[in-house]
């Protein structure tokens, strides 16, 4: 079992139709044409801010009591979002039914300073993350290829991009201030193999 507050699994299909990859390009192409990167960049020093300005105004307890409830849906609509583009799932998201189950056990103590120094104290997870969507990007057009002619994705790299997107959504939450574990490659692996 995890020790990690944020655990993502992914019920994987046994057959991935070949149109999702149509899909899945045509709406990454979109992404791209919008500049989504610049989007990840404004996020990545935006989202401390905004946790910093709820902290201030309601405190730590209430940010967590009050506002963390709905930031958890919206990670979990976009979990299941990232699945459905890494090729994870087929099914786009919604509401409720979802083969993505984030779980985010919210706690802590978090403080204005203690949400600011985020920005600084999460580089190394963002380094390694950075390192592992490299990977991620090669495996998915790996994958990709592997759908189009066998309609299923490799089992080695649908785990190798679920634990991408496990250590994604934990620095998402150690970035909002959610969470006070810090995000680990080691403590990712211990959860897919609970």
């Amino acid at each position: 079992m995890s020790n990690h507050p944020v655990e993502l699994g992914v019920e994987h299909p046994k057959q991935t139709a070949r149109i999702h990859v149509v899909i899945r390009l045509v709406l990454l192409a979109a992404f791209a044409a919008l500049g989504c990167s610049g989007i990840y960049w404004f996020l990545y020093l935006a989202l401390p801010a905004l946790a910093t300005i709820a902290i201030l105004r309601k405190g730590g307890e209430r940010y967590l009591t009050q506002d963390a409830p709905g930031i958890v849906t919206v990670l979990r609509w976009f979990a299941s979002a990232y699945a459905y583009l890494w090729l994870l799932t087929d099914v786009l998201p919604t509401a409720a039914g979802s083969p993505v189950d984030l779980r985010i056990q919210v706690g802590g103590h978090p403080t204005a300073g203690s949400a600011l120094l985020r920005l600084l104290s999460s580089v190394p997870a963002l380094v390694l993350l950075s390192l592992l969507s490299v990977v991620a990007g090669i495996l998915w057009i790996v994958g990709a290829v592997v759908v189009l002619v066998r309609e299923r994705i490799p089992g080695p790299i649908a785990r190798f991009l679920t634990l991408t997107l496990r250590i994604q959504f934990q620095l998402v939450a150690y970035h909002l201030s959610l969470v006070e574990a810090y995000p680990s490659l080691r403590r990712a692996e211990v959860a897919h193999a609970a």
